[in-house]
């Protein structure tokens, strides 16, 4: 009988113990958990700096991602107009984000970001700040082709001073503050064009040139003008001539004969271009030849139906 007590005495100090043992490994999970939920959500040590991402096309400003945190804080620190803070859920901010939340295209600010946690007590410190004067880029134009006009436009881009237009076969772009060019004043052919907007800054410009436009293929038939004038001189055996059309080349005649002329002096002020060449390089020239003029027809997108201008010797 006293044997079965002392078994039932110690059945239950072993059940007791258990029970303490249970009760101690659940406890130290719980406390791992909240050490482990505590570890997560929060971070005393800064963030990276941010970073000012630029593809060519926009601008961003980017904190290194970080899941355990709610949201990020950005705060700009500019000395005049004091703090912005733009608190979101993305760890990217576009220009739009920057400008909806008072930020200037042009200021420059110091810019950092924080973590923020459930609690307000567990946000990071904030990143080692950047200095950075904001810019962006210009919207890319849009071009069309009026066919009847012969006239490629495309609308104003809000800060651009001017324009750069592109098109195959040329090496050098055409550049105009206007929102227009007329495609009778290139040679013609099959044609790729497209347009950049410019904003003429220089150094830390607040607006960056633009990406390029839509691409336009047009096929462009250029129609060339008769010269205004042209005239001999005798003794120097030099030939002047002007017109409004700029040409890398175009035709002397001697007595209806004509000869391709790509080596002359080519001048241009107040919409007129002035070309020089010397009578001497035809070697076919003889004294009082009829000496005229006209600029030169390529082919079927280019094309001449005007007079050849016949000049008077003077000497």
């Amino acid at each position: 009988m006293v044997e079965n007590k002392q078994k039932v005495k110690n059945k239950e100090k072993s059940n007791k113990t258990l029970y303490i043992i249970l009760t101690a490994v659940v406890g130290l999970l719980i406390l791992c958990g909240a050490i482990i939920a505590f570890v997560l959500n929060y971070n005393q040590s800064a963030p990276d700096k941010v970073s000012i991402i630029d593809d060519g096309k926009a601008v961003y400003v980017q904190a290194q991602m970080n899941d355990n945190y709610r949201l990020y804080s950005f705060k700009f620190t500019n000395a005049q107009d004091g703090e912005i803070i733009i608190e979101s859920e993305n760890n990217t901010l576009t220009i739009d984000d920057l400008l909806e939340n008072g930020i200037e295209i042009g200021k420059t600010y110091e810019v950092s970001v924080c973590y923020l946690a459930q609690n307000e007590g567990n946000n990071s410190q904030y990143s080692e700040p950047i200095t950075w004067q904001v810019y962006t880029f210009l919207d890319a134009p849009i071009i069309s082709y009026n066919a009847d006009e012969e006239l490629l436009s495309w609308q104003a881009v809000e800060n651009a001073q001017y324009y750069l237009v592109y098109y195959n076969g040329l090496t050098e772009p055409i550049q105009t503050e206007n929102t227009y060019l007329n495609l009778q004043t290139i040679v013609g052919g099959e044609r790729e064009f497209y347009v950049q907007a410019l904003s003429g800054e220089e150094g830390e410009a607040s607006y960056k040139d633009s990406p390029f436009s839509n691409k336009l293929n047009i096929t462009v038939v250029h129609k060339f003008l008769d010269f205004t004038s042209v005239s001999f001189d005798e003794e120097t055996k030099e030939i002047t001539i002007t017109g409004s059309e700029d040409l890398d080349s175009f035709y002397i005649y001697l007595n209806d004969t004509p000869y391709e002329c790509i080596d002359f002096e080519k001048t241009y002020s107040d919409g007129v271009y002035t070309y020089k060449v010397n009578i001497n390089i035809l070697s076919s020239y003889n004294e009082g030849d009829a000496i005229g003029a006209s600029p030169r027809t390529i082919d079927e997108y280019n094309i001449f139906e005007g007079q050849i201008t016949y000049t008077s010797q003077e000497g």
